[in-house]
């Protein structure tokens, strides 16, 4: 699977069925060259227009629990 397909997906928390974001960019071990984590970029809410700054919740790869046609579920953020 490439990278791109990855990023078009929704990422939902299996818990609570929560809409997190869409990965934007991948962390990768120096030594293996195996992605360790997901950055997911969080909707914006409604007044945060004006601000410029983007929230980033990183999702490391054992949080994945399913990756779908559409959707990749993760466990809930503790």
């Amino acid at each position: 699977m490439r990278f791109s397909d990855v990023q078009q997906k929704e990422i939902i928390e299996a818990g609570n069925g929560r809409f997190i974001g869409y990965i934007i960019d991948a962390e990768v071990c120096e030594k293996t060259g195996n992605i360790i984590a997901f950055l997911v970029a969080e909707p914006k809410k409604f007044m945060s227009f004006m601000q410029n700054e983007e929230h980033v919740r990183k999702v490391p790869i054992t949080d994945i629990l399913v990756v779908g046609k559409d959707v990749i579920l993760v466990r809930e953020e503790s």
